[in-house]
């Protein structure tokens, strides 16, 4: 007996009265169509519910939608339609009545985990359980905290939840940077049908949403006997040092949680503000959540055993798999209705601009878009011309057309839509309100919708500018585009709001103006353009495609080896531990070219519209690089050792900066400055640090103050003065690699180094005695979590390079003398 499957449909006249079809069929989405002649004006809006089990047919649905109170309506054709609750949502009632008749709970989402999602549950309950060998267990920082690295759209809501009651956690606390997130994870708790019985709960009640289960203000908890899920906000949350908190947070430092979810742990994770609330929750697992924890994974120091990393070269494979056993499109679509992403690295030439191109070079920019879009104190451009050459080019379509022409001739050869709904990233508030107040007159732009992003008001002019700082001020925008024929689209200008945490699936495409240079911020961005738009009826993509458009080609190539090094790295981690590394094999190599043909990575010079392919070849001569296989040994001599805050504790430990000195060096040298010089540099760097993680700053306020701490840097003895403190941290882990290497004992964490048998061995070897070496380490001076990744990769490298010192100390050796 074929299986029958419940299907539900209305259109958009019958939508505005609530009524909606439920039937079922055995032939799929044919059984809608054949429904709706060639001569009817309106196509169905439909869902496909679910398979029904034997015995269960429509009939069974039917009544159960008149036990949840929906009516039947009686004169109209065919005896299935049904006035709904949910006008909003119509299909929402059949979803419920489905779940209460197939899987028995009055819950109305259920989908299952896919094949990503369920290996991340299983690592990380792997690694929470301790099924790890000991030593492995042992040489971690963290050993009661798992990292999921999974780029935007994996479900990490999901895929959390399922984990937390993979471990059977009773009460999970949800602590998240962005506040926007949070209906999310309720959602997520209180209407899957697996976690009938948890209950998600918000620690500040939600005034447009005033359903969602909430403490109070007593900090009261709402009744429930089944696991609970509470989830807070990073900037409501606060606890003093004596572990008081707001009435409404008190018992959030009193609960023994048994697993903390930290999201988008990138964002304010490290700041000295997030470490002391979280010092002060008590919890036996800790689940961090990113989709790109470059610094995290580096500077916290999580193993390969420790992360689940789920990249957009993992994404593509599955997409591609999808396709190739799908071919005639029938099986259900997940990875092929995420768009193909496709970047374009532009050089601006001098004929792109009307001054010099070497106006706006830097030393690492090869083109400053900080410095083209500068304003002065009224508010206007400084280089006003080169801006209006700019602009210009960017909509030319004849033959004078260049490659900045991404509205005009190279937007249409890239099969731009002639709508289209762009973000354009820029670097300060200033200078999106000058851009768009010249654009508000440009004989093309003005016919776009100009949303200011940066501002915190809510309100529209009269001549078509958008200052929005909610989502909905943008999608109302683009519903307004879309429907005025007279319109070509909407322009966002952001400084960095909605491109974290926030999907507008009408985006298209990205154009980057600014000097960004972290590829944690660069590609949460670009991935923003990359979420899918759908059609409901045909349940066809909208958008086969998105745009990057980055005009700074060096940059553009540094922040995809920094994406490839990081996910190559996971790798070559993993392959050490199972001892499975290949002499032959450069896993940095593979991703990098995996990203090139992925990302389709086009580079345009001299304004040509006939762009070069990017390979990873020309990534690595570009940026000089000399292998994935000496990955360690530039992570010795990196800068995620130094810690240069903590130089303001010599207030209180002057003889600390004696220790540093006696470093053994591959170069001596005199150098001479006060204890007072680096404790200014220390509370400098602190302030700094608390600036950028300060979740109640504007990004404009925080691009204000750190450029006031830029200006610091420019003088030249305190450059030198940071270089010299940089230089012995950097030395100092040289040295202990060299001890690693040179003793007979084996080290699988820093504390096995600590702890040496060989004290006096150790002092020859640094020029440091080990008391003071675990002095620089208690106190900060130098990253624990970073020394301690170090020497754990160390063990793993030696194990299984049949050269351990030619692999790691000769390449040592090398960098050190050039660095210093």
């Amino acid at each position: 007996m074929e299986q029958l499957e419940l299907y539900a449909y209305t259109t958009e006249e019958y939508k505005k009265n609530g009524w909606i079809k439920v039937g079922h069929t055995k032939v799929g989405e044919e059984r809608i169509w054949n429904q709706f002649g060639t001569s009817n004006p309106e196509n169905p809006d439909y869902q496909m519910i679910g398979m029904l089990p034997d015995g269960v047919c429509d009939h069974h649905i039917h009544a159960q939608l008149i036990k949840n109170g929906c009516k039947k309506i009686e004169k109209v054709p065919g005896q299935e339609w049904f006035q709904v609750t949910n006008k909003n949502d119509p299909f929402k009632d059949v979803r419920r009545a489905y779940n209460e008749i197939v899987n028995g709970s009055s819950r109305t989402e259920h989908y299952k985990l896919r094949k990503e999602q369920a290996g991340a549950i299983e690592k990380a309950s792997k690694w929470f359980k301790k099924e790890y060998p000991a030593e492995v267990i042992g040489s971690a920082t963290h050993s009661n905290r798992f990292l999921i690295n999974a780029k935007m759209r994996f479900g990490k809501c999901f895929t959390s939840i399922h984990l937390a009651k993979k471990i059977n956690a009773r009460n999970t606390l949800i602590v998240t940077y962005k506040p926007d997130v949070i209906g999310e994870w309720i959602d997520t708790v209180n209407e899957q049908v697996d976690f009938d019985g948890w209950t998600g709960i918000r620690a500040k009640p939600k005034s447009d949403r005033p359903a969602d289960p909430a403490l109070n203000d007593s900090g009261d908890f709402p009744r429930t006997s089944g696991p609970i899920v509470l989830c807070v906000s990073l900037q409501d949350l606060w606890i003093d040092e004596d572990g008081n908190t707001k009435d409404r947070l008190h018992k959030i430092p009193e609960i023994a949680w048994d697993l903390v979810i930290f999201d988008e742990v990138h964002y304010g994770s490290r700041t000295e503000r997030a470490k002391s609330i979280l010092e002060k929750i008590k919890f036996t697992h800790r689940l961090d959540l990113s989709g790109t924890p470059f610094r995290l994974i580096e500077q916290d120091d999580f193993s390969s055993q420790q992360v689940y990393t789920y990249s957009y070269l993992d994404e593509q494979k599955n997409k591609k798999e999808e396709i190739e056993f799908d071919p005639q499109n029938q099986a259900e679509k997940i990875y092929r209705l995420m768009p193909d992403l496709n970047i374009s690295a532009i050089e601006i030439t001098d004929e792109d601009i009307a001054e010099q191109r070497e106006t706006f070079k830097t030393d690492d920019i090869d083109f400053s878009l900080n410095r083209l879009f500068e304003t002065n104190e009224e508010n206007k451009f400084v280089y006003e011309e080169a801006v209006d050459h700019f602009i210009e080019g960017l909509t030319q379509s004849g033959h004078e057309a260049r490659s900045i022409s991404v509205y005009g001739k190279l937007g249409s050869q890239l099969g731009c839509p002639p709508k289209r709904h762009t973000v354009w990233w820029m670097n300060r508030v200033d200078s999106i309100s000058a851009l768009i107040e010249k654009l508000q007159s440009h004989p093309y732009f003005s016919n776009f919708i100009l949303i200011n992003a940066s501002g915190s008001d809510n309100k529209k002019d009269d001549d078509d500018r958008i200052v929005a700082r909610e989502k909905s001020s943008v999608q109302k925008a683009i519903n307004e585009a879309n429907e005025n024929p007279n319109k070509l689209g909407t322009i966002t200008f952001t400084c960095g709001r909605f491109l974290t945490g926030v999907t507008i699936r009408e985006w298209d495409s990205i154009l980057i103006l600014n000097d960004i240079k972290s590829a944690e911020s660069y590609y949460q961005a670009i991935f923003r353009v990359q979420s899918a738009w759908v059609n409901e009826k045909t349940k066809s993509p909208l958008k086969p495609k998105a745009w990057v458009f980055d005009f700074a080609i060096t940059r553009c190539l540094q922040v995809t080896y920094d994406c490839a090094s990081n996910i190559a790295d996971q790798i070559d981690q993993q392959e050490s531990y199972e001892q499975r590394t290949d002499v032959n094999k450069d896993n940095l190599e593979i991703v990098t070219e995996g990203l090139c043909d992925t990302l389709d990575i086009k580079r345009f010079y001299e304004g040509s519209l006939v762009s070069t392919p990017t390979t990873a070849k020309d990534i690595f001569e570009v940026l000089n690089h000399e292998g994935s296989r000496i990955a360690l040994a530039r992570r010795i001599t990196s800068n995620v050792l130094v810690n240069f805050g903590k130089l303001k504790l010599l207030e209180e430990h002057p003889h600390i900066l004696g220790i540093l000195e006696k470093v053994k060096g591959y170069r001596s040298g005199e150098f001479t400055a006060t204890i007072e010089d680096f404790v200014q540099i220390g509370r400098d760097a602190s302030d700094l640090e608390q600036v950028k993680g300060d979740p109640n700053l504007t990004q404009d306020e925080k691009e204000k103050i750190i450029e006031d701490f830029a200006e610091k840097d420019k003088d030249k003895e305190r450059q030198t003065r940071k270089k010299w403190y940089a230089t012995q941290i950097k030395r100092l882990a040289i040295c202990m690699a060299d001890f690693i290497y040179m003793t007979y004992e084996r080290e699988y964490n820093i504390d096995d180094v600590i702890q040496t048998k060989s004290p006096q061995f150790f002092e020859v070897m640094t020029g440091i005695s080990k008391d003071g070496f675990v002095e620089l380490c208690d106190k900060g001076f130098m990253n624990r979590f970073a020394l301690n990744r170090i020497v754990r990769e160390f063990r793993d490298q030696e194990n299984t390079s049949l050269n351990p010192e030619q692999y790691i100390l000769e390449n040592l050796k090398k960098m050190a003398s050039s660095s210093f």
